[in-house]
């Protein structure tokens, strides 16, 4: 109770620091888009419908993320870390599409993560996913760490395909959500400059975990549609397991990064501004519940329908109530 009224005020200050840092990252983000648009090919690609959406979701999720990072290290994000930071982030909505519809053997991909200025683009999203990953190396201290933690969340992503068999065990999805969630916060972590101190890394593979068990709550309706074996997909008509699931990893998150070597006083810092993000999963988890009470307490998602499923958190409604749980739960 008494951490929750001292949350009321730290967010009277962290809402607007937040606000004032999405400023900057699209600052970075709109002269990224105009850079682009200058390729006739690359601008195609921006103009199809959701896109820039989708890049402006990512780049700023992430960037947020690495801001907070450098707070918890009581440091100030570089103008060339962030840079890095959106310019990559703004590569994530061509990855899939990259690697999904180009032939290239592991060892091509590798050499393509360690030094993209070697390669000729063939096709539109790979010419501009190459032009970008450039400008990412180019403003990277380490770039050596980054291109390590770029191939193990490939390779995770490569493991991820197993998820279209049905026969999977929980356990079995939960280690390669928990991989392909944690290399990535790791992948994130390593454009930034300051050093790991002990039991960083694994909060951080932590943290991704959580962000992919999120990702896995919010695409819920969408992967059983395909197919998909995630986190949350095995409910047996009741999703308070996951739900639950959810919550207890967060709670693991959270006493991982109190146990690091930072000041307490950046630690709950921390804490309190990631939380923003993570409780979009605890909200839409609470959506879903209420839709499975509204449905005689059955979660079936052909009862229920894709409506009810779908956590909009561009509604202003919705943001606020992921600010009232971040008070009452960071």
């Amino acid at each position: 109770m008494i951490r929750s009224l001292k949350n009321i005020f730290y967010y009277l200050f962290i809402l607007p620091r937040t606000l004032k840092r999405i400023r900057i990252i699209n600052s970075i983000l709109d002269e990224l888009i105009s850079d682009v648009n200058k390729v006739p090919e690359w601008r195609l690609i921006t103009k199809k419908s959701g896109f820039i959406l989708r890049m402006t979701q990512y780049v700023e999720v992430h960037s947020l993320l690495d801001f907070s990072l450098c707070g918890l290290a009581n440091s100030e994000i570089s103008s060339k870390e962030l840079r890095a930071c959106v310019y990559f982030c703004a590569c994530l909505p061509l990855y899939d599409d990259f690697f999904d519809k180009n032939n290239l053997s592991a060892k091509e991909i590798k050499a393509l993560m360690l030094a993209p200025e070697s390669f000729d683009s063939k096709s539109a999203v790979e010419g501009m996913f190459i032009h970008l990953l450039k400008e990412v190396y180019a403003n990277l201290t380490n770039q050596k760490l980054f291109a390590y933690y770029f191939e193990k969340l490939f390779y995770a992503q490569e493991e991820s395909k197993r998820l279209m068999d049905s026969s999977l065990s929980l356990e079995e999805v939960k280690h390669i959500a928990f991989e392909k969630g944690g290399y990535s916060a790791l992948l994130f972590r390593s454009i930034l400059s300051h050093e790991f101190v002990k039991g960083e890394k694994e909060a951080l593979y932590q943290l991704g975990a959580v962000g992919q068990l999120m990702d896995d709550i919010f695409d819920l309706y969408d992967d059983v549609q395909e197919g998909l074996n995630t986190t949350a997909t095995k409910y047996h008509n009741d999703f308070t397991p996951v739900v639950e699931f959810y919550k207890m990893e967060v709670l693991s998150l959270k006493n991982l990064f109190f146990k690091l070597d930072y000041d307490l006083s950046n630690k709950n810092k921390f804490i309190r501004e990631i939380m923003l993000i993570v409780n979009g999963g605890t909200l839409c988890g609470k959506q879903f519940l209420e839709a499975q009470k509204a449905n005689n307490n059955i979660f079936s998602i052909q009862e229920i329908g894709r409506e009810a499923l779908v956590c909009d958190m561009e509604k202003k409604s919705n943001w606020l109530k992921m600010v009232r749980l971040s008070i009452a739960n960071a």
